[in-house]
């Protein structure tokens, strides 16, 4: 009775001030859109609002249940509302609406074919690439076979290449005959290879054309283009490529998989345990994206919003048109469950977004102070959010593309370069935020993907967002036009799951300044930087964590890759790895923590870049994965200057290497006195930080800190990620009870209650009431959610799972942390990767060292050129080869390491030959007369 005496005075308040629309799944389009006789769809009550748009506020309420789209939602600016009179769409208080861009088939005539394998005939015409039962995605016939334990690249339903063209557009990949499908494939055409590119950036997906059992090869038709760089499918071994292939009718052989017949419009499924077909929901997406806004910047649409949806089921959009996208390394797809261009204070709150094809939300081209609030993205094919600005604002617009597929000379593209600062047009996203939103386990199809992607934008604020369990970015940020984004109080963890090296947090500034990623005035022309990174951003206040045992080369915390320049990075936690900051200018580190086996990474930074490193507290701690000692040094660095001091400020640092903390480094073989002798952290101190209480998350330091007389101060360790109704903490291992806190989301008003579960079903108010903290002794599925005093639910569902074991395994870097010593054994010396003099050059395997892979533009094969002796290496400098350069090729002989190198040049001692080195994406040939 509370619920309906809220839901009427909500109605009769509303009356007063807005037109009320009301929209059932079981009302009737023929009606006039009233409580009592509500429109039955989206459209109807669109057309309705399209008559009131701007001259009265309109809210179209819609009641509980289920509607489909069989067609895109087109919203234009005549729709507008205006600050005053806003055009929302909403669910009722505490309904479930679900809009769902997919068909029900009904009347379904299932009949057996074989093997448990079920046939049914469908409408002609009818096409889609997901099967939904029971709410439940089911797998397309593929080859390996899904693995529900492990579904990650890695896992069982994956196989690796044994060879392939390696570059886009891949023509073909070879497999292994003895673990490859046996099963004759009759129109092999239909089947998709979802493959991972050789350098494990990101994936991609092909049409096959044919398969050849003698070459034991795969032939791809088109696809590709899901990301950039020329880098494609292939590599050897333990390097070769990842792939699956789906679509393929004769390896439907297993429970749960399904094959779509397009000739003959049958559908073929093997039902999963326990489905009856006879009663199964069946659903098929035929959409994909859902509501589109459409303007101009000068007509734009505005002041429109969406509460309370939960949006599922959209067609894939791999296969679809993808742009590269400036100089970062990633290609998207502009659309989106919810695509905005050329809108204007718009907002998207407390929807869910999940199991949809592709992306969540995407701000395209001229937006400006759109939101996207307290939201949810789970299971998207593609990123979360995406802010992404039209290639015609920027100045000089580049993409690998041009390069590495088209074959056009960067430095040629320069000549007649527009020099004026800022953007062209005003066709990018402005001042728009995602906030309080919670994003995981996204990425499902897309593996180049983020919680939040930012490319040609300018002040996008991300605020308070989760973001966990992802193939690559928890955020990313493309490229370096045009700054003063604020990325701050997001918690973000296991990400880069699938991929390799990249960071939780990851950007990009390659931009007029930047030629060639070494920081050299020849290649990093610093005059130029300020002409696209006009505003700074900020990173701020948010928890970064790598807690896994192993984590992938290159895994920053939080990665300032090649050219990102005016970063301010404060008061932010990283844990489990740290700080990379490669060539770019005047970036301020200060008042951070870091706790990690890995070292700090600074990388070819130009001479005088202006950067500030102070006030931080940087801890060693254990092992790094795959390592055999424990970490001895705080700095890896690569290439940095010499002529000039690093920094003018880098100064008032602490300094605790837990696992040696009388003998470490700062740098390779320089200990703290040989570090301030050059004139760096003159008045840092060495010494525990004193933690307030690491193991349940509180960094703070205690007031007998030697930080705080540096003038560390500490910042809160409550405040990062969603505030919606939260567990603390966010489940994990224990081994003989656990303390569970709740707290309540913060949008709740006064009375608002938390009611939870311990058996895993959906909370309501007639469940436990949460009043304190409380102890889990068992293995449990916790699940929460808040309640307003009117018993009406505010926000998600929050679920969280404990496990009970019997010992709590902990990272090396925790576990050290906890101990306050290294107590893993060491008695084997680590593997170094091998360094050798080859004719008065010092050379390195750079396969065996992911800092310099990742230093070094992603080159994973070859022998790196550490340095050059004057007087011993005349035959590679007569040649032109200088350090840095990587040497992967003698004639047509590859080059993997230093043993071929040195097989190669044993057998053409007293020759001439072609070498081909890279550096900085660059190729180049060098005539090297070999000595005898």
């Amino acid at each position: 009775m509370e619920y309906k005496a809220f839901i009427i005075f909500l109605i009769i308040a509303n009356h007063l001030f807005a037109k009320d629309i009301f929209v059932s799944p079981i009302g009737n389009d023929k009606g006039n859109g009233t409580q009592e006789n509500p429109y039955a769809t989206f459209y109807k009550a669109l057309a309705e609002v399209n008559k009131l748009a701007g001259k009265e506020a309109v809210t179209v309420w819609f009641k509980e249940g289920t509607y489909y789209l069989d067609r895109t939602i087109q919203i234009g600016s005549d729709y507008s509302g205006t600050s005053n009179k806003p055009v929302v769409f909403s669910a009722l208080p505490g309904a479930k609406v679900v809009i769902k861009g997919s068909k029900r088939l009904e009347n379904l005539h299932w009949n057996q074919y074989k093997d448990g394998i079920y046939v049914t005939q469908l409408p002609s015409a009818l096409e889609f690439d997901q099967l939904f039962i029971d709410d439940e995605r089911q797998i397309r016939a593929r080859f390996p076979n899904y693995d529900y334990d492990n579904p990650l690249r890695g896992g069982k339903g994956y196989q690796q290449v044994t060879g392939g063209t390696d570059r886009r557009y891949d023509e073909w990949f070879s497999y292994n005959p003895k673990t490859f499908s046996n099963k004759i494939w009759n129109n092999p055409k239909t089947g998709i290879v979802h493959a991972y590119q050789s350098h494990n950036w990101g994936n991609m997906q092909y049409r096959i054309a044919t398969v050849n059992r003698e070459e034991n090869k795969v032939y791809l038709d088109e696809g590709g283009w899901q990301l950039q760089r020329n880098f494609g499918v292939g590599g050897k071994g333990s390097k070769g490529s990842w792939y699956f292939i789906e679509n393929i009718f004769e390896e439907l052989d297993v429970p749960g998989e399904w094959f779509l017949d397009k000739e003959s419009n049958l559908l073929y499924y093997y039902p999963a345990t326990g489905v009856s077909l006879r009663e199964a929901k069946v659903e098929v997406p035929v959409i994909k994206d859902f509501i589109q806004l459409k303007g101009s910047k000068e007509s734009p649409v505005k002041n429109i919003q969406f509460k309370g949806f939960y949006f599922t089921q959209s067609s894939y959009t791999f296969m679809e048109e993808y742009e590269p996208v400036a100089r970062g390394d990633w290609a998207i797809h502009r659309g989106g469950v919810i695509f905005m261009e050329g809108t204007e204070d718009c907002l998207v709150e407390g929807c869910s977004f999940e199991y949809i094809g592709g992306n969540g939300v995407f701000m395209s081209a001229y937006n400006r102070n759109n939101k996207v609030s307290g939201c949810r993205f789970v299971h998207t094919g593609e990123s979360a959010v995406c802010f992404v600005g039209s290639p015609s604002a920027v100045r000089f617009y580049q993409t690998w593309d041009d390069k590495e597929i088209d074959g056009k000379d960067w430095n040629e593209m320069r000549k007649n370069m527009d020099l004026k600062p800022g953007p062209k047009t005003s066709d990018y996203p402005k001042e728009c935020v995602v906030e309080n939103s919670i994003m995981h386990d996204f990425g499902d199809v897309g593996k180049q993907v983020a919680g939040v992607y930012i490319s040609m934008s300018h002040k996008i604020k991300a605020s308070h967002n989760t973001i966990y369990n992802c193939p690559r970015a928890g955020i990313c940020i493309n490229d370096g036009t045009w700054g003063g984004h604020i990325i701050e109080f997001n918690d973000i963890w296991e990400t880069a799951r699938e991929t390799g090296e990249h960071g939780p947090f990851n950007s990009w500034g390659r931009e007029r300044q930047w030629k060639g990623s070494r920081g050299s005035d020849e290649h990093f022309l610093k005059e130029l930087t300020k002409l696209d990174a006009i505003d700074n951003v900020i990173i701020r206040n948010n928890r970064i964590a790598n807690y896994r045992k192993s984590i992938s080369a290159g895994n920053w915390t939080i990665d300032l890759d090649d050219g990102s320049s005016y970063f301010e990075i404060y008061n932010n936690l990283n844990l489990g790895s740290t700080i990379k900051l490669r060539d770019g200018m005047a970036r301020k580190v200060f008042n951070n923590i870091t706790v990690s086996a890995v070292p700090l990474g600074w990388h070819v930074w130009p001479k005088e870049s202006e950067d500030e490193i102070y006030k931080n507290i940087f801890v060693i701690s254990g092992i790094i994965p795959g390592k055999k000692q424990p970490t001895k040094r705080f700095i890896r660095d690569v290439r940095l200057p010499v002529e000039t001091k690093w920094s003018t400020n880098y100064d008032n640092n602490l300094y605790w290497n837990i696992n040696h903390p009388n003998d470490f480094d700062v740098l390779e073989n320089v200990n703290m006195e040989a570090w301030q002798k050059r004139g760096y952290d003159l008045n840092a101190v060495v010494g525990n930080p004193n933690f307030v209480d690491p193991i349940n998350g509180n960094y703070q330091v205690k007031e007998d800190s030697p930080a705080l007389k540096l003038g560390f101060k500490n910042f809160p360790m409550d405040k990062f990620g969603h505030q919606m109704t939260r567990i603390v903490p966010f489940g994990g291992e224990f081994s003989e009870e656990k303390t569970v806190s709740l707290v309540a989301d913060n949008r709740a008003s006064t009375g608002a209650k938390i009611y939870f579960t311990l058996d895993g079903s959906e909370p309501n108010t007639h469940s436990l009431e949460y009043s304190k903290p409380f102890q889990i002794t068992s293995t449990t599925l916790l699940k929460a959610k808040t309640f307003n005093s009117n018993g009406i639910p505010v926000g998600f569902t929050t679920e969280a799972k404990f496990k009970k074991v019997t010992t709590v395994s902990y990272p090396s870097w925790l576990s050290t942390l906890l101990a306050g010593k290294y107590e893993g054994a060491n008695e084997k010396k680590s593997v170094k990767a091998l360094e050798k003099e080859v004719h008065g050059a010092l050379m390195i395997n750079i396969a065996d060292d992911p800092d310099l892979i990742d230093a070094t533009g992603g080159y994973d094969f070859g022998c790196y050129i550490k340095s050059i002796d004057a007087k011993k290496a005349k035959m590679w400098l007569n040649a032109g080869l200088k350090s840095d350069w990587v040497i992967q090729q003698i004639n047509k002989h590859k080059i993997q390491n230093i043993a071929d190198l040195e097989k190669y040049l044993k057998k053409y001692q007293g020759q001439k030959v072609t070498v081909i080195a890279v550096r900085d994406y660059n190729s180049k040939k060098f005539k090297v007369h070999i000595d005898k």
